[in-house]
C-alpha cells in the first residue's frame, strides 16, 4: 500500500500483441497493487481498458483513456482528465516507444515520415506530458515522472531514430530533474503560480 490514495498516468498503459506482458501493462498492474488510481492510456482503448479490466479484477481503481501521444492536444486533455477525475497527479510514467514498427531503419534507410513518427512518439510525447504534468505537481508541491528509456541509448543498436530519441530522453530527464531542482531551491512563491 505504498501508494495509497496517490494518483498515477500510465502512458502505454495498453499491451502490444503477443506474449508476455510489456512494461506498461505490468507498471499500471504493479501501481493499482499499491493502492495508487491509475489513469491506463493508450491509443488503443479496448487494450487499455483490458488493463483496467485486470486491475479491477484485483480490487484496484483505474480507467481507461485513449490518447494519441503524437497530438499536444490529447496529452493535455489526458492530464486535465486525471487532475479533473481525482484532484491531482502523483505520478507520471511515460513507457511509450517504438522503433521499427515506426518505420525506423538504418541511416541509409531512414525516411523522412518514419524519423519524424518516432520523434513523435518516443521523445515529442514525453516532453508534452510533463508541460502539463508539472504545474500540477508544482501547486501541490510532490510528484513523480518517470521517462522509460531503453539500453539501446548507452548500446550498440542499427536503427537510429530509436537509439537518438531514447539517448534524447535521458538528456531531458536529466534537465528537468535539473530544472526541478534548482525551482525547488528558489523561493516558494513558484509553487502559487
Amino acid at each position: 500500500m505504498r501508494l495509497k490514495d496517490r494518483i498515477a498516468i500510465v502512458v502505454g498503459a495498453g499491451q502490444s500483441p503477443g506474449e508476455g506482458m510489456g512494461n506498461g501493462r505490468a507498471t499500471a498492474l504493479t501501481f493499482a497493487r499499491e493502492c495508487a488510481c491509475v489513469l491506463c492510456v493508450d491509443r488503443n482503448l479496448q487494450s487499455a481498458q483490458a488493463t483496467v479490466e485486470l486491475i479491477a479484477a484485483k480490487g484496484g481503481t483505474a480507467v481507461a483513456f485513449e490518447a494519441d501521444v503524437t497530438k499536444e492536444s490529447e496529452i493535455k486533455a489526458m492530464v486535465a482528465d486525471a487532475q479533473g477525475r481525482w484532484g491531482r497527479i502523483d505520478i507520471l510514467h511515460n513507457n511509450v516507444g517504438v522503433s521499427l514498427a515506426g518505420g525506423d531503419a538504418e541511416l541509409s534507410a531512414i525516411t523522412e515520415e518514419a524519423l519524424d513518427r518516432v520523434v513523435a512518439i518516443n521523445l515529442k510525447s514525453c516532453i508534452f506530458a510533463a508541460k502539463y504534468a508539472i504545474p500540477i505537481m508544482r501547486a501541490q508541491m510532490s510528484g513523480a515522472i518517470i521517462n522509460i528509456s531503453s539500453m539501446a541509448a548507452i548500446t550498440t543498436y542499427p536503427y537510429v531514430a530509436y537509439k537518438a530519441t531514447k539517448s534524447a530522453m535521458i538528456a531531458f530527464t536529466e534537465q528537468l530533474a535539473t530544472r526541478m531542482r534548482h525551482m525547488a531551491s528558489a523561493p516558494t512563491s513558484f509553487c502559487r503560480g
